[in-house]
């Protein structure tokens, strides 16, 4: 029984990496593959962005492009020129402010366990020269919004919940949101969403944020 056991957990100990090989094989070919969606033809072509912090892609909306309902729902101060949106588990964003703070534990419960998200809203005066630039048409900037908006877990009044004390800085904030995280479903296939969402030339399917910048040609 002892041996049969052994021999049962010598062939898992080698399907682990043999597993995580293949993901970021099959991550790292899906990322190079475009969608490359039907071309929309519009007038007014309009910036928005999309930022890294080398790990974790979030969208960049200019506050004009945001619903006048929307910012007050967000309570943005009337200095702020730029919203950024990210979404990703909720355990992972409240309990590692800083890489110096990531537990194993902590990403083991998000990349595996069924687990519940946030919503990460940045707050800024003006535009980064890092951000990414995409140039979309109006009808693009209503599906990204619908897309945000959406994301926001509402409660019985229809309502957005904030998670009180909880942004790393007076110019972040946390809120409530749906769906949840996992390695197939990660915060930058949330981005990528959205850019298929919009028709927007991106990744078939990208856990990471290099695939879904590999298809941003903008400045």
């Amino acid at each position: 029984m002892k041996t049969r056991l052994l021999k049962y957990a010598k062939r898992i100990f080698w399907l682990i990496p043999v597993l995580f090989a293949v993901y970021f094989l099959t991550a790292l070919s899906l990322s190079l593959i475009g969608t490359h969606p039907a071309k929309i033809n519009c007038d007014n072509k309009t910036e928005i962005y999309v930022s890294t912090n080398g790990v974790h892609l979030d969208i960049v909306l200019p506050i004009n492009l945001i619903s006048k309902k929307f910012q007050k729902e967000l309570r943005v101060p009337n200095d702020i020129k730029y919203i950024s949106f990210g979404w990703g588990d909720k355990g992972f964003y409240l309990n590692t402010p800083e890489w110096k703070d990531l537990k194993i534990s902590t990403t083991v419960r998000a990349l595996f366990l069924k687990s519940e998200t946030a919503m990460h809203v940045g707050h800024y005066k003006t535009k980064s020269i890092l951000w990414k630039t995409i140039k979309v048409c109006p009808s693009q900037i209503e599906i990204i919004n619908r897309y945000i908006e959406a994301s926001f877990k509402k409660d019985k009044d229809a309502g957005i919940t904030e998670i009180k004390n909880a942004g790393y800085t007076k110019h972040d904030r946390f809120y409530e949101a749906t769906g949840s995280y996992s390695c197939i479903y990660t915060c930058n296939n949330w981005v990528n969403g959205a850019l298929k969402k919009a028709s927007i030339n991106t990744a078939v399917w990208s856990p990471l944020d290099k695939g879904v910048l590999y298809h941003i040609k903008g400045d």
